[in-house]
């Protein structure tokens, strides 16, 4: 296992859309600061939107690193040279997901750098509001981003041995992305009677980038935090099993 991570690791470190990634990371960070009237503290607190952004940059750069094995035909040679395909699938897995952990620690350090060129020292990131220090928030959504990366990565893996579509792959982080949370809470306001099951349908796993400063939104989501944590980790295993079994079953 070890060989094949850092196998994957140095191809990771050497394709582009590793970079790729981090500058879309940068300007989409930049175009919410310039695009809006004014920097609020929720503004800071969430990012910069960057919240919203590294899963899409996951799911966009998760199924292309993988895409581009079949691709390229590479895949070919990876699977002659090693004996097990779990560990060619799992530290695919792991490289992405590690590479949301790094994408997670610019956006941070983008804050404080933004929040130093643009907020001319307005907030105060050790003063306590609501019970909650800026940084702290700041922390605890970026842990959330984390979290829900684990999901996403899980489900771009398995998406892409679903459809073999790249493109496909996308929309759908897209559309989760952006719809997700909204059409999650409207079916459960259709169906209040069902309430108790729909709260868990995948859709609701995006609260968790927002709801662990925000504690408003369980009446939205219907979901504890540490429901949230739980379903996003085990959707995210389910997403790997299954995504793994299609990998295992896939022909080259």
């Amino acid at each position: 296992m070890g060989k094949s991570l850092e196998e994957e690791v140095y191809k990771f470190n050497h394709e582009k859309i590793s970079l790729y990634g981090l500058l879309v990371l940068f300007f989409a960070m930049l175009y919410n600061i310039v695009s809006g009237k004014t920097i609020e503290r929720s503004n800071l607190s969430y990012g910069f939107g960057a919240i919203e952004w590294i899963p899409l940059i996951i799911i966009a750069v998760g199924s292309a690193f993988f895409a581009m094995e079949y691709k390229n035909r590479t895949i070919l040679t990876m699977l002659y040279k090693s004996t097990s395909k779990l560990k060619i699938y799992l530290a695919k897995f792991l490289v992405i997901f590690l590479y949301s952990i790094v994408l997670t620690v610019v956006a941070i350090l983008l804050t404080f750098l933004f929040s130093f060129l643009f907020t001319s020292h307005k907030y105060d990131w050790l003063t306590t509001i609501n019970g909650h220090s800026l940084i702290f928030d700041l922390l605890i959504n970026m842990l959330g981003a984390i979290i829900y990366s684990f999901f996403i990565t899980g489900l771009s893996f398995m998406l892409c041995m679903l459809t073999r579509n790249n493109a496909v792959v996308v929309c759908i982080g897209i559309v989760l992305a952006f719809f997700g949370a909204g059409f999650s809470g409207a079916l459960m306001r259709s169906f209040p009677e069902a309430v108790s099951i729909i709260k868990w349908n995948p859709m609701s796993m995006i609260f968790i980038s927002q709801q662990l400063t925000r504690t408003s939104l369980i009446s939205t989501s219907h979901l504890l935090d540490s429901e949230l944590i739980i379903a996003n980790i085990a959707y995210g295993l389910i997403f790997v099993v299954f995504g793994y079994y299609l990998f295992k079953k896939r022909r080259v």
